[in-house]
C-alpha cells in the first residue's frame, strides 16, 4: 500500500515536471515565431549603427576607431612613400631622348624593319586593291598617304624642298642639331609639293605611288655593302651588279615573291632612285627629324591579278627575315581597270 502511494506520487511529480517543461517550450517557440514590427527593425538598425548604452559607432568605441585609424594612416603613408621612392629610382634610369634598351639589348636589335602606305588599318590587311574606273576604291588610299605626309611634315610649300619650317635655326635650346636636309628626287606623280596634293598619286592612271619607310632605330647607322661578303653577293644578284652598290644610300628592291608575281609586276621605279640617303642616319631623336621615305611604282604591272610584293633594304648590317619583316616589308597589289557594272 505504501509502495503504491510512493509510485503514484512519483508519477504525479514526473507528469508535473514534464507538463511545465512543455509549457515553457511552447512559450519559447511562440516567442521565436513572432515577427518583429517595422519599428523594431528600425530601432535594431539604429542600434547597430550607434549603440548608446555601450557608446559604440559601427561596433567600435571612439578609442578603438582612433587606434585603427592611426594604424592605417601610418601603414598607407609608409606604403605610398615606398612606392614614390621606387618611382623616383625607376625614372632616374630613363633618358628623355634615348631608350634604356638599345642596340643588341632591344627587342628589334639593330635590324630595322620597313613600313608602307597606304594601309588598310581598320581591316589590318596588306592588300592594296583598287579600280582605276571607280574613284571611291582609291580615295581613302590617297587620303592615307596625304595624312601620313602632313602629320610627319614631309610636305613643303616652296620650290627649295626644305622640310624644316624654321630654316634659320640651326639648333634648339639644348644645343641639339636640327635636321634641315632636302628631300629630293620626288618627281612626276610622286611629288611632295603641297600644291600637287589634288592629284591622285598615280591611282587614277593605274600606276600607284606606294610609300616605303624605314622604322626608326636609335643610333643605328647603315654600312655600305661589301661586294666580297655573302650578303654582298646576294645583293649583287638582286641589284643587278656591283656598279649598283652605293656608299651614300640604302638601296631598295621590290620584287615578286613567286615567278608568276615577278612576271606580272614588271620592273619597279623608285623615287628617289638611289633609295634612302645615309645623310639621315644615325637617328638620335633630334628635333625636327624626318626619316627618309621612298616611293615605288610599277608602271608595267599586270591589271586584274593579285601580285605578292616583297621589298628589301640592302646595306651590309641589315638581315632579311620574312617572318618578322626584318629589313623588308610585304604587301599585295591588285590593279583593276574594268569599268564597274551599273
Amino acid at each position: 500500500m505504501l509502495s503504491q502511494c510512493v509510485v503514484s506520487l512519483g508519477s504525479s511529480t514526473v507528469r508535473g515536471i514534464l507538463t511545465a517543461k512543455m509549457a515553457a517550450d511552447d512559450v519559447d517557440f511562440a516567442g521565436k515565431g513572432q515577427k518583429k514590427g517595422f519599428g523594431a527593425k528600425v530601432r535594431g538598425c539604429c542600434n547597430g549603427v550607434y549603440n548608446k548604452q555601450k557608446g559604440e559607432f559601427l561596433g567600435r568605441t571612439g578609442s578603438s576607431w582612433a587606434k585603427i585609424s592611426l594604424f592605417y594612416i601610418v601603414f598607407y603613408s609608409c606604403l605610398a612613400g615606398f612606392f614614390a621612392i621606387m618611382l623616383v629610382g625607376f625614372f632616374s634610369t630613363l633618358d628623355d631622348n634615348t631608350p634604356t634598351m638599345t642596340n643588341m639589348y632591344s627587342l628589334i636589335k639593330q635590324n630595322p624593319g620597313m613600313g608602307f602606305r597606304p594601309m588598310e588599318k581598320e581591316k589590318e590587311s596588306t592588300l592594296i586593291a583598287f579600280n582605276t574606273s571607280d574613284p571611291e576604291t582609291y580615295a581613302q588610299k590617297i587620303t592615307d598617304i596625304v595624312q601620313f605626309l602632313e602629320v610627319n611634315q614631309y610636305l613643303w610649300n616652296n620650290s627649295n624642298g626644305l622640310l624644316v619650317p624654321n630654316t634659320n635655326v640651326t639648333s634648339d635650346s639644348d644645343g641639339k642639331p636640327l635636321f634641315n636636309f632636302k628631300f629630293e628626287g620626288f618627281d612626276g606623280q610622286c611629288n611632295l609639293n603641297a600644291t600637287h596634293l589634288n592629284e591622285s598619286f598615280g591611282y587614277k592612271s593605274g600606276n600607284p605611288c606606294i610609300l616605303l619607310k624605314i622604322n626608326r632605330v636609335i643610333n643605328w647607322k647603315p654600312e655600305p655593302l661589301d661586294p666580297e661578303s655573302d650578303f654582298g653577293m646576294e645583293a649583287n644578284a638582286s641589284l643587278g651588279g656591283v656598279e649598283s652598290f652605293s656608299n651614300n644610300s640604302i638601296s631598295v628592291t621590290c620584287e615578286g615573291e613567286n615567278d608568276g608575281d615577278v612576271d606580272n609586276l614588271g620592273k619597279p621605279v623608285f623615287y628617289p632612285e638611289d633609295g634612302f640617303s645615309f645623310d639621315f642616319y644615325p637617328y638620335t631623336n633630334a628635333l625636327h627629324y624626318r626619316a627618309p621615305i621612298v616611293f615605288v611604282t610599277f608602271p608595267n604591272a599586270e591589271p586584274g591579278v593579285v601580285m605578292q610584293v616583297w621589298c628589301k633594304l640592302w646595306v651590309q648590317n641589315i638581315k632579311h627575315h620574312k617572318n618578322d619583316k626584318g629589313g623588308s616589308v610585304h604587301f599585295e597589289l591588285l590593279i583593276d581597270k574594268k569599268k564597274p557594272e551599273p
